[in-house]
């Protein structure tokens, strides 16, 4: 019989890895008498901090829109040809491509790319829920910074370079069968394959890139890129989170045009994640497990002293069972449009 092998850890399930996390958590919690529910005043200028269950675009709106890309919300109880009129109207003024992605995402699940008139048509039959349309950066770039304020004091914790999954032609096979070859290919890479031409055969030696989407969980490989702050890149994440005072403790998700561009802080916003959001240069492989859970950890404790520096913000919370319910409802609905869209 041979041994057992156990996967990297970026790969195990997430409610494994992040146990441990959790159990640090309330241990600090405990330590610095802070509720769990009260974490969420270290974002007491979002919805419950930005836990994952409220909207996406109504965190957006909560900062400057300056630096982000063209965004607008598709609301749910519209008719299929309302969503799409409401897509057309957009590209109107935006042009093609365009994103869509659900209110209530996490983990790039339910995103897709509308390239053409065929592709609204093919989706919007598809929606469940909200989702936001938002305009496609060509920037190549992407990476995660972890941002904290403690005391009025700002502060850079981590960066994460996104390296998107891509393969390299022989000539012979088809890219669907370079992908699904791949060494960190998954069921879910189906969510972007569909806007590629799977059936084309790169030459020998040849690279392509398959993905859009800025997910570990999709294919991302994601490095420790902490090296590339400067003064400059700095002070332009500063002045972005200097637009919401109520935001203290999360990651941003940015585009830019290369390394170059990204050090002289020349950068566009995609997304702003809260008080869930995962420091996610830990997931860098060259890491061991331990290593990874220091920087969790060390994330953790601060996230609670954050809070307890809050605590006197008033902030209207829904009770436990209700967060429970709606975290609940929005990973289904997430799971099930996540499905519709690749075609499962």
């Amino acid at each position: 019989m041979g041994w057992f092998k156990i996967k990297p850890y970026e790969f195990w399930h997430p409610r494994v890895f992040e146990a441990p996390y959790y159990v640090c958590l309330g241990w600090h919690c405990l330590l610095n008498l802070v509720s769990i529910k009260n974490l969420t005043k270290a974002n007491y200028g979002l919805n419950h901090g930005e836990i994952g269950i409220g909207s996406k675009f109504e965190t957006q709106l909560a900062f400057s829109q300056d630096m982000f890309m063209p965004t607008s919300l598709i609301e749910g109880s519209l008719s299929v040809d309302e969503k799409a009129a409401a897509i057309y109207q957009f590209v109107e003024e935006h042009g093609y491509p365009v994103i869509l992605k659900s209110d209530v995402g996490c983990v790039g699940k339910g995103i897709c790319r509308l390239d053409s008139e065929r592709d609204v048509e093919a989706k919007a039959p598809l929606l469940l829920g909200d989702y936001l349309l938002q305009k496609f950066t060509t920037n190549p770039f992407e990476c995660g910074v972890f941002y904290t304020r403690q005391n009025g004091v700002p502060k850079i914790t981590g960066i994460n370079m996104k390296h998107f999954p891509a393969v390299e032609g022989n000539g012979r096979d088809d890219l669907m069968t370079l992908a699904q070859a791949h060494p960190r290919f998954t069921d879910h890479w189906y969510a972007f394959l569909q806007s590629v031409d799977t059936s084309e055969v790169l030459a020998l030696g040849q690279e392509k890139r398959l993905s859009f989407i800025g997910s570990h969980t999709l294919g991302c490989k994601f490095t420790d890129d902490q090296h590339l702050l400067t003064a400059e890149l700095e002070a332009a994440v500063f002045k972005f989170f200097d637009s919401q005072p109520g935001y203290n403790f999360g990651r941003v998700d940015l585009k830019f045009e290369s390394e170059e561009a990204f050090k002289r802080g020349e950068f566009v916003v995609i997304e702003v994640n809260g008080i869930a959001s995962l420091p996610t240069h830990m997931f860098d492989p060259k890491y061991s497990v331990f290593q990874a859970y220091r920087i969790f950890f060390e994330h953790a404790k601060l996230l609670v002293k954050i809070a307890k520096e809050h605590a006197y913000r008033p902030t209207v919370l829904m009770s436990y069972r209700d967060v429970a319910r709606k975290a609940v409802a929005n990973q289904r609905l997430l799971n099930l449009v996540h499905q519709r869209l690749m075609g499962r």
